[in-house]
Parts: structure tokens; sequence; C-alpha cells
């Protein structure tokens, strides 16, 4: 077994020191690989298997033509090098970059290719997601909570989005230095179903939270008295009525302060909304979640259907030209194998 090993390991330095003995020797093939001590059978099952120095993963462009090509390659090294790119999400990457038409491959194969040339995510700190639960249609199920924001001149600053399952779209937020009450909370949801009409929504919303003190009061009256088509409801997460968290929010708040922010605090108040507008901006319409496929939150609320099959042409014509493009390799720098 270690004799196999020790064979496999060098087979390229063997295959080679063959062919160089054939050639500068005047001695045939199966003479040679008599001195080394292997079979001619072996040495040509490993001629086969070139070693390809020009290719990511060592592997011979002709014969594996479904490798991405050397181009694709180097696309991806752009986009993984790319310091815009250095806190986002992978699925926001490969996304980003198939809708502009920068790649042609799956998010699997983006994913093994972007991992081989180095890409690290930073890791934000965040509590571990509980389970969850499915949404059937946008505006169903509307997350809320609040956040601690540090600024360096105005202090802590009290966030809560208000964030919908379905999409994963944040539909709105309010920021306050003060005490951040249930009529801050209040204010917050009347802006957001005035914002999208939800007053003449026709299906049932229920609208989840974690039980503090902010989240009662002023908003259960409000709940209690909306005179509208839907039925609204609010509901308590991790309670026996609803067993699940309230995770999404607390995604929201550690993508803000990790990915967007990178940890860094805005100057003062008014460097803070300024981030909270650009962050709504990016989130909803550049950031890309792996379960909308390729769409953006603000495309399904607007009411895009998730399509898992939207980039299917785009992938089948990437393949043939890779196949065509790999087939006519002529750069590859490997000593045995291609012939030219």
């Amino acid at each position: 077994m270690h004799h196999k090993n020790l064979l496999k390991q060098h087979a390229d330095i063997i295959v080679t020191s063959v062919e160089d003995m054939a050639q500068f020797s005047d001695v045939t093939i199966r003479k040679a690989c008599k001195f080394y001590g292997i079979s001619k059978d072996w040495y040509y099952a490993q001629k086969r298997k070139i070693m390809c120095s020009t290719s990511l993963f060592k592997k011979c462009y002709r014969q594996y033509p479904n490798q991405l090509t050397l181009k694709e390659v180097t696309d991806i090294e752009f986009l993984v090098k790319d310091s815009e790119n250095s806190r986002k999400p992978i699925t926001t990457i490969y996304y980003d970059a198939i809708r502009k038409n920068l790649i042609g491959c799956g998010i699997t194969t983006f994913r093994k290719y972007a991992n081989a040339l180095g890409y690290v995510k930073q890791k934000p700190i965040r509590a571990k997601a509980k389970k969850g639960f499915k949404t059937s249609y946008v505006f169903e199920w509307l997350h809320i909570d609040i956040t601690n924001v540090e600024t360096i001149k105005d202090g802590v600053q009290k966030v809560a989005f208000v964030k919908d399952n379905f999409s994963s779209g944040l539909l709105h937020y309010k920021s306050i230095s003060a005490k951040a009450g249930s009529l801050f909370i209040k204010e917050l949801l009347k802006e957001t179903f005035e914002k999208y009409n939800l007053y003449n929504h026709t299906k049932d919303i229920y609208i989840l939270s974690d039980g503090g003190s902010e989240n009662k009061g002023e908003v259960l009256s409000w709940v209690k008295h909306i005179n509208a088509p839907p039925v609204v409801k609010k509901i308590i997460a991790m309670t026996d009525e609803f067993p699940f968290s309230n995770a999404m929010s607390e995604i929201t708040h550690s993508i803000y302060k990790s990915e967007f922010m990178g940890g860094k605090h805005s100057e003062d108040q008014a460097s803070h909304l300024t981030s909270l507008d650009t962050f709504m901006e990016y989130y909803n319409h550049h950031r890309y979640p792996c379960r909308l496929y390729g769409k953006t939150p603000i495309e399904i609320i607007k009411g895009q259907d998730i399509d898992k099959s939207m980039f299917s042409e785009i992938l089948k014509q990437a393949k043939v030209n890779r196949l065509d493009a790999n087939r006519s390799f002529n750069e590859c720098s490997a000593k045995i194998g291609c012939n030219r």
C-alpha cells in the first residue's frame, strides 16, 4: 500500500522521467517502464491524468472541459478579492454577478472556486437562530424588534426595523435617542401600514415581536382598534401560542452592524440616520438572500415570483461556451499531456 501511495504522489515525475529516458536513450516506453518498476498500462493511465499547473484544481482543460475556463476563474478571483465584497455573503456576490452577466456557473460551483481562491467572509457575532416557520405571501408575517446602536458623539440610538418574512425585505425603520417605548413601536407600525396600504390588504397579517413592554401597551391598543379588511393579530414569540423565535429581527440587526457597518460606529445622529437609509437601499435592492434564488427582497415585495430556474438558460449557454473553450485550450504549461 505504501508503494502504491508513493507512485501516486510522484506519478507526474515518473511519467516525465519515463518519457525522457525513452526519448534520449533510444529505448522503448515498455523498457523504460520496466526500469522504473512500473507497468506500461500504469504509465499510460497516469499520462492520461494530466496535472495542469494552469488549472486551479490541476486538471487538464482538454480532458476535463466541464471545469471553469481560465477566464471564468479569473473573474471569480476578481470578485473574491474586491474589497467591496469583503463583508458580503457569498450568495449576494454570486447573484449580483450572474445578474450582471459577469459569471455563468451554478452557485455550488461558484462557492467551490471562491473558497479555493481564498474567500473568507467575516463571521459576525450573532445569536444562534432557533427553529423557524414558513410563510405563504408578502405581509403575512411582520417581524419587529429594537436594537441599540452606538454613535461616537451622540451616544446610543434605539433602532427598530419592520421586516417581512416571505420576502426577507425591510419595510420600514425608526430610530430614536430617547426611550423607545410602545408609542415608538406603534408609530413605526402605523407608518408601515400607511406606506404599503396595509389597511386595505385582503389577507391576514401577523405582527411578531418579543415580550418586551415596548411591544405591548400602545401597540396592542392600536392593533385592537384597526378597522380594516385584514385580520391583524399581534403575536409574542417563544410562547405557548407561538413556540418559534423572532430570529429574523435578530439577524437583521447583526447584518446591519457586522456586514454593513463592519463593526464601526456612525459619527453622530445625523450620519447614523444616513447610514440607515443607505442600509435599507442595500438590503432591499442589492442583497440576495439564498431563499429568493437571485431576486432581491424589493422585487418580491413588488409582486415578482420566486423563480428557482431564473438563470437556467444563462447556465446552459455558459456550459456550451465553456466546453468549446476548454476543448480548444492551448495555454497548458504541463510538460506532458496535451497534444497541440
